[in-house]
């Protein structure tokens, strides 16, 4: 059997190649103390820090951007801001069931106690088979009624969802 020839470039070339990479990223403009064939002296001074022409922007350094002062650096230090003037909004209370209203009713019994029956027919053995297809019936009917109940014609300018 043959092997796949493998690719075997000289460390010494990828070490080249990446710093090139890097130096175009970065710009001519910042250039990193230490590089360029000379070690950086430990008593030489660091670049003068760029200032930011808009205040609350950050500032950019060699090494990225600063977090601004009172932002959270990730998400486990995220805290909302606290202020007095927060809308909370409040539903108003849902309207109470139908009471007079077989249709609405019915609909429930089917789509409640159809599946209901199915279940506990499969588990108990004291339900026979008979019970299973009243279970599937009530499903059906419940559902049909839910299907019946649904409003025919639109008005003009309802397009679907109230808000």
């Amino acid at each position: 059997m043959s092997q796949p020839p493998q690719d075997r470039h000289d460390p010494e070339e990828i070490d080249r190649r990446f710093r090139e990479i890097v130096e175009g990223l970065r710009g001519p403009e910042r250039p990193v103390p230490g590089e360029g064939g000379r070690q950086a002296d430990p008593g030489e001074a660091a670049p003068a820090e760029p200032t930011s022409a808009a205040p609350g922007r950050p500032v950019a350094r060699a090494e990225g951007l600063r977090t601004p002062e009172g932002m959270a650096t990730d998400h486990r230090s995220y805290s909302p801001p606290e202020s007095e003037d927060d809308d909370h909004f409040v539903p108003p209370p849902p309207p109470p069931l139908p009471a007079g209203d077989l249709h609405f009713w019915a609909i429930v019994a089917g789509l409640v106690l159809g599946p209901l029956l199915v279940v506990l027919s499969a588990v108990l053995p004291v339900l026979d088979d008979g019970w299973t297809t009243v279970g599937a019936v009530l499903t059906l009917v419940g559902f049909l009624l839910l299907v019946l109940r649904l409003p025919r014609h639109r008005g003009e300018g309802d397009w679907g969802a109230r808000v």
